[in-house]
């Protein structure tokens, strides 16, 4: 079977793990989610490891949930293995540094709230599009997108489902760089290389005290997630909204039009 996940050791300290399953977009199937786990649970005690490069594909970053997990969480209860990543990732021991080069879409952009520091491209696209497909946000999005970006835009990315170019987002909070495509692995690398530089315990007890109050917000937030999903997903026209409104991250479909070039 083919891994969905690569770890890679870069320099002293640093570990990349990269989602490969570019067939699929990077989405969050039951396999990449399963394999993410499995290495963040083995990365935690790997006592050389001072900082965690997170990254997808030069295209896609991570496209968020798969149509037959959606279709499926609609039809019944479903154990939904993507709301497991968020809190590992905030417990993870030491800070993760996102590279987006990609989109990153729906819950493929909360799965990167969930870094420490994050890295955007200028022309690759972000959204948060859970309104679209006629249910509202998860993952802790609610909690800890407003905490990024501020109430009031976070309100206008979630009821709107506009997807924005990186440029459009500068400055907003959400990303610490954004910059060309081309860069953006580069500008990861060289954040976490400087971070790998400083004594693992402080690493550690920086990134645990920071997110103390992230982890909190999150389980509040996912707790009233999971009963607005259970009425949205309840919903008779639940299945129709999701199969009229899924797109693909590549291409965006029609929303391209309503993004705006930044």
């Amino acid at each position: 079977m083919k891994r969905t996940v690569r770890v890679e050791r870069l320099q002293e300290g640093v570990i990349e793990l990269r989602m490969d399953a570019p067939e699929e977009q990077n989405r969050l199937s039951e396999l990449l989610c399963r394999e993410l786990m499995a290495a963040l649970s083995e990365l935690k005690a790997e006592p050389a490891l001072k900082v965690l490069l997170l990254s997808g594909g030069k295209d896609v970053f991570c496209g968020g949930a798969t149509f037959n997990a959606l279709q499926g969480v609609s039809s019944g209860p479903a154990a939904v293995l993507d709301l497991l990543l968020p809190d590992m990732m905030l417990a993870f021991p030491v800070p993760i540094v996102g590279a987006l080069e990609g989109h990153a879409v729906g819950g493929g952009l909360a799965l990167a709230l969930c870094c420490d520091v994050l890295v955007a491209a200028e022309t690759s696209r972000y959204g948060v599009n859970f309104t679209d497909l006629g249910f509202t946000p998860g993952m802790g999005t609610t909690t800890l997108l407003p905490a990024a970006v501020g109430h009031h835009f976070a309100m206008e990315m979630m009821l709107t489902a506009k997807y924005y170019r990186g440029a459009e987002l500068r400055g907003r909070g959400l990303f610490n760089h954004v910059v060309p495509a081309g860069e953006v692995r580069g500008v990861a690398l060289d954040t976490a290389v400087r971070m790998a530089e400083k004594p693992r315990h402080v690493l550690e007890m920086v990134k645990g005290t920071l997110s103390v109050a992230r982890r909190r917000a999150l389980q509040e937030g996912m707790s009233r997630e999971h009963l607005m999903h259970q009425l949205c997903f309840q919903h008779p026209d639940a299945k129709q909204l999701i199969a009229e409104n899924y797109v693909n991250p590549p291409t965006l479909g029609a929303k391209e039009d309503r993004s705006g070039e930044g």
